[in-house]
């Protein structure tokens, strides 16, 4: 088969901005490669990025590409016309996956780019009408089947959940054992957005700092808004919050063997996330998981697909009124609780294994296949 990736205008492609879509494409693709496709990527150009290249038997096209900001209708404009001047230049294909909410549209308008598959990987907004001649969706979460399920009917028969991919052979345990530390770190990765829930996480840090001295709370991830954070005065916030506190601010890290690295230096993750209906999957909990880390998190349906509660991570309520208490007995409890904890990492290492690249790129070539035979 012949297999195009669009990936839309923000991010570059291979990962220098950080972005998990790009990285998760970057994956898939090597391994459609790796079973004999003929596999492109279509992505945005960059500096220092030339504008054709192959990588690991993936070929990499890119063009336009725009900057994005903290304005969604803004956003939405200029993605419409990204995707009006560049459908046209689409390159024949037999199935073309994309990640970009107005390219399916006009892609309809270019049979031979390929039978349109998209990859769902953000709550619908009302808009998959317009994705009627849209052969195939890829759900990455039974949350998100569901809500597209509720606002578009229609596409139940052409839907089926395919979970995103972790890099495990990067995203892995030490091979050694890691020594005791006295001082516990519990570690954030993600934007730094308030629909994170950090400012909620370092409520309960404070709480728990009372009765548990022994735990450091590392925050990594990035804050600028064209990188999808929540900006300085927020960042401003969140340290005005943590002063007197153990935490520390970290930049991001967008070299995924570092950012492996930084889980495995860590004893717990935490993701609070609010992001009712923005948070699609998780795939920084999913990571952790596969580096050894026990997972807390707030209770979002996405996150049940692949954490049980008490054997392969914590939930606590994040809707409710005492929120932070109940996440500061929860830190507590896998801070001191080792034995416990330890179990519960084995158990999240093991569950982590099924998402690999190599398992999901199966499950995607077995539908495009499909797709093929109509």
């Amino acid at each position: 088969m012949i297999i195009s990736i669009a990936t839309g205008p923000w991010l570059p492609v291979p990962s220098v901005q950080g972005g998990a879509i790009p990285r998760l494409w970057q994956g898939l693709a090597e391994e459609f490669a790796a079973a004999g496709h003929e596999v492109r990527i279509l992505c945005r150009s960059y500096p220092g990025q030339p504008q054709t290249e192959v990588i690991n038997g993936v070929q990499y096209i890119r063009q336009g590409g725009l900057p994005q900001s903290t304005n969604i209708t803004l956003d939405l404009l200029k993605d419409f016309f990204y995707a009006l001047i560049h459908f046209p230049t689409l390159p024949p294909a037999d199935i073309l996956v994309i990640n970009d909410f107005w390219l399916p549209v006009f892609a309809a308008l270019h049979p031979k780019a390929g039978k349109i598959v998209i990859n769902v990987n953000r709550f619908p907004k009302g808009q998959y009408w317009l994705y009627a001649k849209t052969t195939f969706f890829a759900a990455a979460s039974r949350a998100i089947e569901e809500a597209i399920t509720n606002q578009y009917p229609a596409a139940i028969s052409r839907m089926r959940v395919i979970p995103n991919p972790i890099d495990t052979n990067i995203f892995s345990p030490t091979c050694h054992p890691r020594l005791e530390q006295k001082e516990k770190v519990i570690l954030y990765v993600g934007r730094i957005h308030p629909e994170k829930g950090i400012h909620l996480l370092l409520d309960a840090f404070s709480i728990s700092s009372q009765t548990n001295s022994i735990a450091k709370l590392r925050i990594i991830g990035p804050y600028k808004e064209n990188q999808g954070g929540g900006g300085e005065k927020y960042l401003y916030t969140l340290k005005t919050k943590a002063e007197g506190l153990n935490v520390e601010f970290v930049e991001p890290i967008f070299d995924v063997h570092k950012l492996a690295e930084a889980y495995r230096n860590a004893d717990l993750f935490c993701y609070p996330s609010l992001a009712e209906k923005g948070e699609s999957f998780g795939l920084a909990p999913l990571e952790a998981m596969a580096s050894g880390l026990v997972p807390i998190v707030s209770n979002l349906c996405c996150f049940k697909d692949f954490i049980q509660e008490g054997t392969t991570g914590y939930f606590f309520d994040h809707r409710s009124p005492n929120a932070a208490k109940e996440l500061a007995n929860i830190l507590n409890l896998a801070v001191t609780n080792s034995r416990q904890t330890y179990q519960i990492s084995l158990e999240a290492i093991q569950k982590a294994k099924g998402y690999s690249y190599q398992e999901i790129a199966k499950n995607y070539l077995a539908e495009f296949a499909l797709i093929n035979e109509k």
